[in-house]
């Protein structure tokens, strides 16, 4: 899996992921422009396949199906991998920017849990497995951990705050192996940081 920089701005809740950036991940889908994260080559990879994925995101306070096209390389070195804008959250179908306005309602206190998961259609086992993930992850973030802060809610702030969203995700990434909020570990991906980088 390679990761697409598109968040590359401060965010602010409710934040929702807009046709624009949908286009400008179709349009930053190029395949020899990309490093291998088995090899850590660059310019080695083609086009080898693509597939469409739905994922969940919140339109006017809503949730809301969308179709996201992902595009598959082939490296030299016989990998396969998928691109993936920074606002999908590996294996599940809820974008980060859902997940994230969930978890700021759920610490505000701003809906009971059932409101919650009645109002975005999400099971109550869903809502606390991201509310373990994010405080596992937010441990994780040394610049976090060395703010003295201890509260959820600070925390949800606290990361929509970077000026820029991308940087927050891909150096979580390069310091975790892990994509902000994934649970489930990818062993091609989540092993070791390929030559290179």
């Amino acid at each position: 899996m390679i990761r697409k920089k598109l968040l590359n701005f401060k965010l602010k809740l409710p934040f929702f992921v807009s046709d624009n950036e949908l286009e400008r991940f179709r349009a930053s889908a190029v395949p020899f422009r990309e490093r291998c994260p088995f090899c850590g080559a660059r310019g080695n990879c083609r086009f080898y396949a693509s597939y469409e994925r739905s994922i969940v995101d919140i339109v006017d306070g809503k949730p809301c199906w969308r179709i996201l096209k992902v595009v598959r390389i082939l490296c030299a070195c016989g990998h396969t991998h998928a691109l993936l804008p920074d606002f999908v959250v590996p294996y599940k179908q809820y974008t980060l920017l859902f997940i994230l306005h969930i978890l700021h309602l759920y610490f505000s206190h701003s809906m009971t849990v059932q409101k919650l998961c009645d109002t975005f259609w999400i099971s109550p086992p869903t809502l606390y497995e991201w509310k373990r993930a994010f405080a596992l992850h937010r441990s994780w973030w040394p610049e976090f951990v060395r703010s003295g802060r201890k509260d959820s809610l600070d925390a949800i702030i606290f990361f929509l705050s970077r000026p820029v969203f991308s940087d927050f995700t891909s150096g979580f990434w390069q310091q975790t192996l892990f994509s902000f909020l994934q649970t489930h570990a990818n062993p091609a991906n989540c092993c070791r940081l390929p030559p290179g980088w």
